[in-house]
C-alpha cells in the first residue's frame, strides 16, 4: 500500500544532506530541550514559593523589558548569520560590525527602557526590576559569537555553554528562593546570566578557534548595508514582540501583579511546546525546498503534508491539556494559581496558529514575500493590542487569553489576503480533496 506522507518522512530522514546536518542540529536541539526542562522545573519552584503577586512582579518586568528587545538587536542577527555563511573571508568585519551595532544599540535600549519605566512605573519594585534587567541588552551583543560557530556548523560548543549556564543560574535561582530572598535578587541572577554567557562565549571563541576578538573590525559601509537589509526584519520583530509581550504589561496596569502571575503561569505551560514546530521544520524544510526544483506539485504536496502534520501535532497537545488543565495547574503550581486554569484552557489553543505560523513564516522567507510577511505580522499585532484594551477591563485575564488566541489564529487566515499565497493554499487544498 502506498503512503505518500510516510514515504516523504522516510526519504527525508535517509537523505545524505539531511544526515550531514543532523549531528550539528542535534547538539542545538538536544541542549535546548535540556535547558528548557531545567529552566521550567526551576520556574515551577520559584512560582510556587513566590505566589501569584511576587511572581507577577517578575513576569511584568520581564515582559516590559522584552518589549524593547527588537530595538537592541535591530533585526541584524539573521543578516549576520547569513553573511558569515556567504562571506567567510570577511568574518572579522561581519562580526566586528554586528557586535558594534548590537552593543551600542543595547546601551541605547537600556536607557530608553529605564527612562520609560521611571515615567510609567506604578511601584518601586517594578522599576528596580526593570533597571536591573535592562543591563542584559548590551551584554547580549556577544551573541554574535554563536552565529560564527553555527556558520562553521560547529554548534557543539555554544550548546555546551548554554547547558552549563542554565544549570548554574537555575541552581542560583533556587538558592535565592530557598534562602528567603525576593524578586530583586532573582533579577540580579538573570543579569548574571547574561554576564556568564558573554564571558563563556569569549572563552570558547578563544580556545576553540584560531581567531581573536581583537581581529574584529567595524566597517561603516557594511553597517549601512546590514541595517538596510534588516529593516523588514526589525519591523516584523517589533510586531511579534509587541503582541507576544503586551498582554502581561497591560494586565499589570489595568489589573494588578497577582493577575499577571496567574496569567503568566498558564502562558508558560502553553508556550512550553513552541520549540517543537521549529525543530521539525528545521529538519524537514530542506527537503521541501528541494522538491520545488523538481516540480510545483511536489513542492505543494510536501508543504501540505507538513502543514497537516503540524495541525495534528498541535491538536494532540491542545485537546488533552484542555481537559486536564485543572489537574495540571494544581499539581504543577498549586492551588494558589488555580485562577490561571481558564487561561490555560483558552491559551493552549493558540498553539494551532503558532505551529502553522512558524511554517508560514519559513515559506514566505523562502519565496521572498517580504510585504506579505510584514502584513501578516502587523495585523495580528494590531488585533491583539485592540482586543486587550477592550477585553481586559471587561473580562480580566480571560479576555487577554481570548485576545491572544484570536490574534495568533489570524496568521494563517491573513495568507488569503494576497494573490500568490492564496493561489498556493488553494492548490494545496485541491491536492487533498
Amino acid at each position: 500500500m502506498h503512503y505518500p506522507f510516510i514515504n516523504f518522512i522516510i526519504n527525508t530522514l535517509t537523505h545524505l544532506g539531511f544526515q550531514r546536518y543532523f549531528k550539528n542540529a542535534a547538539w542545538m536541539f538536544g541542549t535546548k530541550i535540556l535547558s528548557m526542562g531545567i529552566s521550567f522545573i526551576a520556574t515551577i519552584y520559584i512560582a510556587r514559593n513566590l505566589g501569584p503577586s511576587n511572581f507577577g512582579q517578575l513576569s511584568y518586568a520581564l515582559s516590559f523589558v522584552g518589549l524593547f528587545s527588537f530595538i537592541a538587536s535591530l533585526g541584524v542577527d539573521g543578516i549576520i548569520y547569513r553573511d558569515l555563511i556567504r562571506e567567510r573571508s570577511q568574518r572579522y568585519i561581519i562580526l566586528g560590525t554586528g557586535f558594534f551595532i548590537r552593543f551600542w544599540m543595547g546601551i541605547f535600549t537600556a536607557i530608553v527602557c529605564s527612562s520609560l519605566i521611571f515615567i510609567v512605573g506604578d511601584d518601586d519594585v517594578s522599576k528596580i526590576l526593570v533597571y536591573i534587567l535592562s543591563g542584559t541588552f548590551f551584554l547580549n551583543a556577544f551573541q554574535v559569537i554563536v552565529y560564527d560557530f553555527n556558520s562553521r556548523t560547529v554548534s557543539k560548543y555554544p550548546s555546551i555553554v548554554s547547558v552549563v549556564v542554565t544549570i548554574i543560574l537555575n541552581m542560583l535561582k533556587i538558592v535565592v528562593i530557598a534562602s528567603g530572598k525576593g524578586v530583586i535578587y532573582l533579577a540580579l541572577v538573570l543579569l548574571l546570566e547574561s554576564v556568564l554567557y558573554a564571558a563563556l562565549y569569549v572563552v570558547v571563541y578563544i580556545k576553540k578557534t584560531s581567531d581573536r576578538i581583537s581581529f574584529w573590525k567595524f566597517d561603516k559601509t557594511y553597517a549601512l548595508e546590514v541595517l538596510k537589509d534588516s529593516f523588514p526584519l526589525i519591523a516584523m520583530s517589533a510586531f511579534a514582540v509587541i503582541y507576544a509581550r503586551i498582554d502581561q504589561v497591560m494586565i499589570k496596569h489595568m489589573m494588578d501583579s497577582s493577575a499577571v502571575g496567574l496569567y503568566d503561569s498558564a502562558v508558560r505551560l502553553s508556550e512550553l511546546w513552541s520549540f517543537i514546530p521549529g525543530m521539525i521544520i528545521a529538519a524537514l524544510y530542506p527537503a521541501i525546498i528541494n522538491a520545488k526544483s523538481v516540480s510545483e506539485e511536489s513542492y505543494n504536496k510536501r508543504l501540505g503534508y507538513l502543514s497537516l502534520f503540524l495541525i495534528v501535532l498541535a491538536l494532540s497537545i491542545t485537546i488533552p491539556i484542555t481537559f486536564l488543565a485543572p489537574y495540571i495547574m494544581n499539581i504543577i503550581y498549586g492551588k494558589a494559581f488555580s485562577g490561571g486554569i481558564i487561561v490555560l484552557k483558552i491559551y493552549i489553543w493558540a498553539n494551532v496558529g503558532t505551529f502553522l505560523g512558524i511554517l508560514i513564516t519559513q515559506y514566505l522567507v523562502t519565496e521572498n514575500l517580504r510585504r506579505v510577511l510584514l502584513t501578516i505580522a502587523f495585523i495580528p499585532m494590531v488585533c491583539n493590542v485592540t482586543l486587550n484594551i477592550l477585553w481586559i477591563p471587561m473580562y480580566g485575564i480571560e479576555g487577554a487569553a481570548y485576545a491572544t488566541l484570536i490574534s495568533y489564529s489570524l496568521t494563517p487566515l491573513c495568507l488569503l489576503l494576497f494573490k500568490e499565497p492564496r493561489k498556493r493554499v488553494l492548490e494545496i487544498v485541491k491536492l487533498f480533496l
